[in-house]
């Protein structure tokens, strides 16, 4: 025969980190990420680029992109960059799209144990910014 149990919610016993806790987390994290993407390949420029947009986006929204949301990405994109080039727009929502996969892999419960929260990314399909970021090819006109 099974004995009961009672179940108690995690979240009473959570205690949330300090500014500077999170705030040094933050860095890490970001150093984190860059070492993870060097070490899958990625040349120095890709990084630097992807962080680059990333660098653009933090200080616009005034806090750990790992709060942001789906309202926050809508503003982001359909207000602060919507007369950008396209390029810039996608670049920027694939950079943060990426980032938010390495902390869903790699921080995930420990985000939760130090803000409480659940990241999820705020990129969907709804906001999504549409195209493709491919070269262009030019092709210079025949001699006639």
């Amino acid at each position: 025969m099974a004995a009961l149990a009672v179940v108690r919610d995690l979240r009473e016993h959570w205690t949330p980190a300090s500014a500077e806790e999170l705030e040094r987390f933050e860095a890490d994290v970001l150093s984190g990420f860059v070492l993870a993407r060097a070490s899958a390949g990625l040349a120095d420029g890709t990084i630097r680029g992807g962080v680059g947009h990333l660098d653009q986006i933090r200080p616009w929204f005034g806090r750990p992109l790992w709060d942001m949301e789906p309202a926050d990405a809508d503003v982001y994109f359909g207000k602060v960059l919507r007369n950008s080039p396209s390029g810039t727009r996608l670049g920027r929502s694939q950079a943060l799209s990426t980032y938010f996969v390495f902390l869903e892999l790699r921080h995930k419960v420990e985000l939760h144990r130090m803000t409480g929260r659940v990241i999820e990314c705020p990129i969907d399909e709804m906001n999504k910014p549409r195209g493709a970021k491919d070269a262009q090819l030019r092709i210079p006109p025949s001699e006639p």
